[in-house]
């Protein structure tokens, strides 16, 4: 994602910012003057493949006794900032360290520089922005914002779409990806139309954003379309060709994921031979490293996967980032993982002390900036000359706007909480008083539901008084001789209505509950899938208290039969002989 225009470590020094028109003329000169340095510097950028650290270093050394000469000959304070600003590229040149190296350089520039001269302001909080991209991704923010804001009040916007860049990755590292595209669009926009190298970078950026959306079809175009504009260079410089292959790796990468592994090979194979011929021994170089070792497992190529080994083996010891190391020396743990090596174990204690020292490394940092941080404070706070108190004050209103910013953070968070509490409180006590009321129904359905069972109770008794009373009146007319034939069978037709009648009334309190006996029915079934439908008919029976004499009222057969079934449903459901039938059937209605 990061373009790799190398000046050894100094990556926010890609994206100069010119000031724009100044209220007098001597402001613009000087703003004229840095911009000028700046190209001096950067201009060793395009030479990288060619010159080595040591010459680059020296090239700066010459600059900076340059600057300092001048300043002690005239007195003018344009020349100690030059001095100053040199001192900050040599850091980076320098690294691993830069960040803790650069810092007090660039706040102290800051300071001398006290508003003065836009560039110089945009260009240290730009810097600061680029710094704390990832260990504060929130003040980074600030101090981006505060650049763009100064560089808008200009009049000319020669590197404005950089910054628009950077706030592009402090979304896109949020995985806000929606709007770092909208940010990489907004630079693609700004720059100029020969700015080929940037313009392939915002294609590339698109692509990583497709990535993460899961869109590789639409991250596969982007990537292409970055390779067209970088090809069409016509004169390339170290830069153009290093991002090319930036470009081929992530392409590879999206291949691989579409499982297009032939053209996967090919990319991330040309990939590694440039870093190889280059000898970039870094972060691009692990992660083509790692994408070729998962694609050769994915496709089961040991042989190459070997070879592979073998080089990790060969230059693992010249990363210098122990982050690095780690991602290097986690490839080979997979391969002894996947080779059943027995080296294995060797290697788990080997990362484990790597992740030990990169947390000590961590911790040394973090204290090594504090102190950093600390002492200037102090130094400053001692200085008595009036123009660096009053640049004391400004950082001092960085710093205030920092706790502020965490403070504003913690009382969100606090009102939030606070908000949240008493919202679930209300809404518990809500769930209360809904409780209440559900329960004061359901205890008022039970009660009718009891009624109805009872009713249903009554109706079963007088149907079986009714019918031994039609029984006994069947047994008269056979036994008399003498019979009011009409009389008779008037009578017979009446006590034949009352049954149906009872049934009638029955079959209606049955019926009432047909959905509820239905889901119950389907609950039992699926529990006890052995129940033939007659057996589930009858549970529902069981379920609503009849008893066995009543069930045989209801079903025509005999009281022995329904005791049978209901022996028989027992021994499905494998509930035991002496256990309750109906107990067990309100216990599974309650639970289901």
């Amino acid at each position: 994602m990061k373009i790799k225009i190398y000046v050894f470590g100094s990556f926010f020094l890609l994206f100069s910012l010119m000031v724009t028109a100044c209220d007098s003329s001597q402001k613009e000169d000087v703003n004229e003057y840095f911009i000028r340095l700046h190209k001096e510097i950067t201009s060793f950028a395009d030479k990288k493949d060619k010159i080595s650290h040591a010459y680059f270093t020296k090239a700066l050394d010459s600059l900076h006794r340059r600057e300092l000469f001048k300043y002690k000959n005239s007195g003018d304070e344009k020349y100690k900032l030059s001095s100053k600003y040199i001192e900050i590229y040599y850091y980076s040149s320098i690294d691993p360290n830069t960040f803790i190296r650069q810092l007090p350089t660039v706040y102290e520039l800051l300071k001398l520089n006290n508003n003065r001269y836009d560039y110089i302001t945009i260009f240290c909080n730009f810097n600061l922005a680029y710094q704390f991209e990832h260990n504060s991704p929130e003040l980074a923010m600030q101090f981006l914002d505060s650049a763009i804001e100064t560089e808008k009040k200009s009049e000319k916007d020669y590197e404005l779409p950089h910054m628009y860049h950077l706030k592009g990755r402090l979304y896109y590292n949020k995985k806000d990806y929606k709007k770092a595209m909208e940010y990489f669009d907004l630079a693609l926009k700004t720059y100029k139309k020969d700015d080929f190298l940037y313009i392939s970078s915002m294609h590339n950026n698109f692509g990583l954003c497709y990535e993460k959306m899961k869109r590789p079809d639409l991250a596969i175009r982007e990537a292409n379309i970055a390779l067209d504009i970088l090809n069409k260079i016509q004169e390339k410089n170290y830069a153009h060709d290093y991002f090319l292959f930036v470009v081929k790796g992530d392409l590879g990468y999206y291949q691989y994921t579409v499982k297009n592994y032939p053209a996967a090979q090919v990319l991330l194979t040309e990939t590694l031979d440039f870093y190889k011929a280059k000898q970039e021994i870094g972060r691009d170089l692990a992660k083509c490293l790692r994408r070729l070792f998962d694609l050769y497992k994915e496709t089961g190529n040991t042989e190459k996967m070997t070879e592979l080994i073998d080089f990790i083996y060969t230059i693992e010891p010249q990363f210098k980032s122990i982050a690095d190391k780690i991602e290097v020396n986690e490839i080979i743990q997979s391969y002894y993982a996947y080779t059943s090596n027995p080296k294995l174990k060797e290697f788990c204690y080997k990362l484990m002390k790597l992740h030990r020292d990169q947390d000590e490394q961590d911790k040394k940092n973090f204290a090594d900036v504090s102190d950093v941080l600390n002492k200037h404070v102090i130094g400053s706070i001692n200085q008595k000359h009036d123009f660096e108190i009053k640049s004391q004050k400004n950082r001092n209103k960085l710093l205030f706007v920092s706790i502020f910013a965490l403070t504003s953070i913690f009382c969100i968070i606090f009102i939030t909480v606070r908000n949240r509490n008493r919202k679930a409180k209300e809404l518990a006590a809500k769930e209360k008083v809904i409780l209440e009321k559900t329960k004061k129904i359901l205890e008022q359905n039970i009660r009718f539901q009891d009624d109805k069972i009872t009713n249903l109770h009554l109706n079963l008794n007088l149907k079986i008084e009714t019918e031994k009373t039609f029984l006994e009146q069947i047994k008269k007319i056979k036994k008399s001789k003498n019979t009011n034939v009409e009389e008779t069978v008037s009578d017979l037709f009446f006590k034949i209505n009352n049954l149906i009648q009872i049934d009638k009334r029955n079959f209606e309190l049955i019926n009432e509950s047909t959905v509820e006996n239905k889901q119950f029915v389907h609950n039992l079934s699926e529990k006890f899938p052995a129940l033939t439908k007659h057996e589930l008919k009858f549970c529902v029976y069981y379920k609503l208290g009849l008893s066995s004499k009543e069930i045989s009222v209801l079903e025509n057969i005999t009281e022995g039969s329904a005791r049978v079934y209901k022996n028989r449903i027992k021994t499905k459901m494998n509930i035991g002989k002496e256990s309750d039938l109906n107990d067990y059937l309100k216990d599974i209605k309650k639970m289901g």
